[in-house]
């Protein structure tokens, strides 16, 4: 069988403060049970050595009655008789005692009534009661008490021969025989009571040896399993403490030799074990910390190695202690050759001084250099050009270097350079074009003047004269040249929007409506057009400008009109930072598939077999709504179609 030796749970998870308290109070239960067996053997041994005491009292009355009744014999006095009453009333306290004690429920006073009348001590009566009650079951002590049951037959039969003697002599006195027969029955009785009070003596005797003796083995058991209990709990507290100490002590060994895969068992959740646990926490904590570290410094070097840029490190001096494969790569130095030299070996001499004046200031601490342009001289000789930013490095407040990232710009500054001439080119190109549209357009003018007038004048002149065939052919010269006229002007118009510069204000768009109705009045009028349009805001805009949209717009709406005389919707509403605004109108419609082309430059359109060119006259709406930063597009429509543009608020 194998014995546990461990704590008690309980015990094993409490604080230190509670081990060494409970340490201390099994030393006070300790010392309180051994003094509590100490006392149990003074009371038990006081109780024998009252009960010797009170049998002494017992056999001296006993015997001093057996003596006084013989005088009473003799003498037939009284006073003798008196004696006898005295002598025997002794015995007869300890039977009353003794029959009270043997009482279930029993009456101290009695007990210790019927003792002090057999010349006990008041102050014994408590030992002698303690030890019949709780010791009468005992060997020795039961085997006294049936002695003495034994005597006080003998006692109360010494008692009835002294009372049948009184009688007799109290009716006239005895005979020889009489007397010699009561002489007889005393000597009897005396005789028969000495051996048992010698065996009631030696009995007490030999239980108070035999008690001394168990009481002495038990307190020395007592005490010696009450004192190995007390060193086993110490040394079992002081063992788990010491263990959990060495444990810790050992953990840190480990920890300092770079040991981060130690654990330390927590033996208990006292303050000790607490520790164990965030010792192992703050270990875990360190390895993670560890492995992050490790992580990161592989995460920085795959990144440095693959970044598509230059990364470097400098001392304080401007020494090169730290490079990636894009650094040589740009240079055409090896990571060797770079390591320990100065930046100065990349750079071109007149852009030394400057770079210096800077990386000066820089280390001094007033400030990182950023976006530096500057020509670098790769090993080969080649030029290129770099642009790179560096910062300083602190520790402990004190700029020790500085680490920076630099990227070859080269391809990208010749393509600015490329696309700025190009840039340049089609600016002035567009400058040409838009001078040769201005010029044209009033060049072209005068001579379709010409044409349009004598075509008139021919028209009025010898109109239903020339025939039809001729009036057909001056209504198709008349219709051209108005077609044409419209197209040159709308040309003026797109090359005033393009050259001139917006000029931005407050536009009340209700009076810029108005205006532009006013100038298509005669189109208006004479196509029976309604316009109908909701109230309009006032927006930050060219008044000029959102006058022409306005006409193109309600002005494509009445040019390309269907059967039905033209309807033309303006709506306007508020969403978010932007107004929409939508322009509906009840003509023939755009064709879903060219909705896309309408704001086209030269487009046009065929619909129902009926020629519809918008010319440039939606181009124009475009180019004014983009430079007011809005959008336009159309809802196609058969018939009809809804024009929508933005415009911010």
């Amino acid at each position: 069988m194998r014995f546990d030796l461990s704590l008690p749970r309980w015990l094993g998870n409490a604080s230190i403060t509670a081990k060494l308290a409970t340490s201390f109070i099994a030393f006070l239960v300790a010392t309180a049970a051994l003094l509590l067996a100490v006392i149990l053997g003074f009371r038990v041994l006081s109780g024998v050595r009252a009960y010797v005491g009170g049998e002494g009292l017992w056999s001296k009355g006993q015997k001093d009655a057996v003596y006084a009744l013989h005088r009473y014999l003799d003498s037939q006095q009284p006073a003798d008789y008196h004696a006898f009453e005295q002598a025997i009333a002794i015995p007869l306290g300890d039977r009353r005692a003794r029959l009270e004690m043997e009482k279930p429920s029993y009456d101290p006073a009695l007990v210790e009534q019927g003792f002090v009348d057999g010349g006990i001590v008041a102050s014994d009566v408590p030992a002698l009661l303690f030890l019949f009650r709780h010791f009468r079951d005992f060997p020795y002590f039961s085997d006294a008490i049936s002695i003495w049951r034994q005597a006080e037959v003998y006692v109360l039969e010494l008692q009835a021969c002294g009372e049948e003697l009184r009688g007799l002599i109290g009716k006239g006195g005895l005979s020889q025989a009489q007397t010699e027969d009561f002489r007889r029955r005393i000597d009897h009785i005396n005789t028969s009571v000495t051996p048992l009070e010698q065996r009631f003596s030696n009995t007490l005797a030999e239980g108070a040896r035999a008690t001394q003796d168990l009481l002495l083995t038990l307190v020395l058991c007592l005490a010696a399993l009450l004192t190995s209990f007390v060193l086993w709990i110490s040394w079992r507290i002081s063992r788990e403490l010491r263990s959990s100490i060495l444990g810790l002590r050992l953990g840190a060994q480990q920890v300092r030799y770079g040991d981060l895969n130690v654990e330390i068992p927590a033996r208990s959740n006292d303050e000790l074990g607490k520790l164990t646990r965030e010792f192992n926490a703050m270990i875990a904590a360190r390895r993670k910390s560890e492995h992050s570290l490790t992580t990161a410094h592989e995460f920085s070097d795959k990144v440095m190695e693959n970044a598509t840029n230059a990364i470097y490190a400098l001392d304080r001096l401007g020494r090169f202690t730290l490079v990636n494969r894009r650094t040589c790569e740009i240079s055409g130095y090896s990571r060797e050759e770079l390591q320990g030299q100065h930046y100065a070996l990349l750079i071109p001499e007149p852009y030394r001084a400057d770079l210096a004046k800077r990386f000066e200031a820089m280390i001094q601490g007033e400030g990182p250099i950023l976006h530096y342009e500057v020509p670098l001289a790769r090993r080969d000789g080649a030029n290129v050009i770099i642009m790179f930013s560096t910062a300083a490095m602190e520790r402990d407040g004190q700029i020790f270097g500085a680490v920076g990232a630099a990227e070859d710009i080269t391809e990208r500054k010749n393509a600015e350079y490329e696309l700025r001439n190009r840039a340049e080119e089609l600016a002035r190109s567009n400058r040409e074009l838009e001078q040769f549209a201005y010029v044209a357009s009033h060049d072209l003018q005068e001579p379709l003047r010409t044409v349009s007038g004598f075509a008139e004048l021919l028209a009025k002149r010898y109109q239903n004269q020339l025939g039809e065939e001729a009036d057909e052919y001056i209504g198709f010269i008349t219709a051209g040249t108005r077609r044409m006229k419209s197209l040159i002007e709308d040309l003026l118009r797109y090359s005033r929007v393009s050259r001139e510069r917006t000029e931005l204000s407050m536009v009340d768009l209700n009076a810029a409506l108005q205006t532009a109705l006013a100038n298509l009045q005669a189109s208006i009028s004479a196509n029976g057009a309604r316009i109908a349009t909701d109230p309009l805001p006032s927006l930050r805009a060219d008044r000029q400008q959102l006058v022409q949209l306005f006409q193109n717009l309600v002005g494509n709406a009445i040019k390309f009109r269907s059967e039905a005389a033209p309807e033309v919707r303006i709506q306007a509403e508020r969403r978010g930072k932007e107004w929409w605004f939508s322009v509906r109108d009840n003509g023939i419609g755009i064709a879903p598939d060219s909705a896309e082309r309408v704001f086209q430059l030269f487009q046009r359109l065929h619909t129902r077999d009926v020629y519809e060119g918008n010319g440039i006259g939606l181009t124009i709406c475009k180019k004014i709504v983009d430079l007011h930063g809005g959008r336009i597009w159309v809802e196609p429509g058969n018939p009809g179609s809804v024009f929508h543009f933005t415009l911010p608020a």
